[in-house]
């Protein structure tokens, strides 16, 4: 059996939700192991759920310790399980606690680190002791991991150990067998001239949000947006709820997500470099972009700027309000239309095929 791992919401992460549509695709056992950090009593199928009610975004040492018991969770309900062979363990806080397990009561179990994001590089601001706990944490992991999976190439550079064999790649590159629920809608529409922003996603201040809200504030674009996180984010959507060119959609499950970019003009996917993880950004919008026929924008100096750039597949600015604001009024149909081909182009060509190939072979031969 596998037991996949995963602390954030299983129904609205895309990478999770391939490898459980692979293993049903496949006829292969699986148990998910998550946590249900809203206290929604979220309903998943072959779950196990830790039901303590926890913030997105809380630092210091509460968030130390709200990890500490989730992972202690994820141990106990390892160890309760009557057939663990396969553990792929999303992100540090469920491949540690999947290592010490393995470590203590099932050597043979094998173990899959997928590398959501590098947890020492988002930890900047934090205590010394709590950036060494987790550096720890990080080298162990690595060093008793059986597989490692990187969501882009260029993540290899985060991974400052060596390791008993280099990493797979799979891209966070959607993964459908037919597209029917993409379709324009009149929800989305506004009765105006504007051009039509998409954001979907973590509401968090890295991703420079509020100066997208801003500009929509101020009349300069049309704004669908929909997500969770951040209380002032959240509040400040709540108050602009009234304006005739934004529309909050609130959490939505990952179809709705993508049909919401499908009918905006352009994806917005800003990275603020102020935490190194986003510096080596691999999202999901550069992706769906692409299949959605849409141009991107985000930010410089990340990996996605050579990306877009080379490819000429949307634009690139600093996380500079001024230089938003600028862009937004140099915006022209056409080279909008001619992005959006070049990136639909650019799916069909290469990345349309890769995620279904890349589960029949390599990851097949892991969880086999």
């Amino acid at each position: 059996m596998i037991h996949l791992l995963r602390c954030n919401s299983i129904l609205a992460d895309s990478r999770v939700l391939k490898y459980i549509a692979f293993y049903k695709e496949s006829n292969l056992e699986y148990r998910i192991i998550g946590w249900d950090r809203s206290g929604e009593g979220v309903k998943i199928d072959n779950a196990i759920l830790y039901e303590k009610k926890s913030g997105y975004r809380v630092g210091g040492f509460k968030a130390a310790y709200y990890r500490a018991m989730w992972m202690w969770f994820i141990i106990v309900t390892l160890s309760k399980e009557k057939k663990v062979e396969k553990i792929h363990a999303c992100d540090l806080d469920t491949v540690f606690p999947a290592i010490i397990y393995k470590l203590i009561f099932n050597h043979k179990a094998v173990v899959i680190f997928d590398v959501f994001d590098w947890f020492s590089d988002n930890l900047g601001d934090q205590n010394a002791i709590i950036r060494a706990v987790f550096k720890f944490m990080e080298k162990v992991s690595v060093n008793n991991s059986d597989y490692i999976l990187i969501c882009e190439p260029e993540r290899r550079e985060q991974i400052p150990y060596k390791l008993k064999t280099e990493p797979l790649v799979l891209p966070n590159i959607p993964s459908f067998n037919e597209f029917s629920f993409l379709s324009e809608n009149d929800e989305y529409k506004f009765d105006n001239d504007l051009f039509t922003f998409a954001y979907v996603g973590s509401f968090i201040y890295d991703r420079f949000l509020m100066e997208l809200l801003q500009m929509t504030e101020e009349g300069r674009i049309n704004l669908l947006i929909a997500g969770y996180g951040d209380q002032d984010l959240y509040q400040k959507c709540l108050s602009l709820q009234g304006c005739p060119n934004f529309k909050y959609l609130g959490k939505v499950e990952y179809k709705k997500s993508l049909n919401i970019m499908y009918n905006a003009d352009i994806i917005y996917a800003m990275y603020c470099k102020m935490s190194r993880n986003n510096v080596f950004a691999a999202p999901n919008k550069y992706y769906e972009a692409m299949l959605l026929g849409k141009p991107i924008i985000s930010t410089k100096g990340t990996i996605l700027e050579k990306k877009i750039t080379h490819n000429k597949i949307g634009y690139v600015i600093e996380e500079n309000v001024d230089e938003l604001r600028d862009l937004i009024g140099s915006l022209n149909k056409e080279d909008i239309e001619g992005y959006g081909k070049n990136a639909r182009d650019l799916w069909d060509k290469k990345y349309k095929d890769y995620v279904s190939e890349f589960l029949k072979v390599e990851y097949y031969e892991m969880v086999k």
